[in-house]
């Protein structure tokens, strides 16, 4: 995938830790690997490029981040782990966004480590959901960042 918005996501996962037990570590790292994404992001072009989106003032949610001009939302789950949790609570997130708002978002993209990503999210019922959303005008498609 060529998208600069991806190609900063996986240049941040590249600063992940491996074979560390420590939760509060692997916490931490999530972290700072998630806020060198959105400061990559940003610096794009921050005319066009925008992190942390509320999604409405009465929710406490955001949207990572967003190319203003293509109308895509970026979401990053660093981790794999619960990653189809966070897959469909995104998703709602744009679809609230979109009931909301004049300028729709035409494309989600879901980015994930992939291995554990890919054995939860390239299953039947997330592609199938992906499918559906697809026929009601929502593109959305999963990326996986890799070690």
């Amino acid at each position: 995938m060529n998208d600069p918005v991806f190609l900063a996501a996986q240049k941040a996962f590249a600063q992940r830790l491996r074979d560390s037990s420590d939760v509060s570590d692997n916490t931490r790292n999530a972290q700072a690997i998630a806020k060198a994404w959105r400061r990559e992001v940003h610096e794009l072009d921050p005319d066009r490029y925008q992190v942390e989106c509320l999604v409405a003032p009465d929710f406490d949610q955001k949207i990572d981040a967003m190319d203003t001009t293509e109308h895509i939302a970026y979401e990053f789950k660093v981790s794999g782990k619960n990653a189809t949790g966070e897959f469909y609570k995104d998703v709602v997130k744009v679809l609230v966004w979109n009931r909301r708002r004049r300028n729709a978002i035409r494309k989600l993209v879901f980015i994930t480590e992939e291995e554990w990503g890919r054995k939860y999210l390239d299953m039947p019922m997330p592609r199938e959901y992906i499918k559906l959303l697809a026929e009601s005008g929502l593109i959305v498609e999963v990326a996986y960042v890799r070690h």
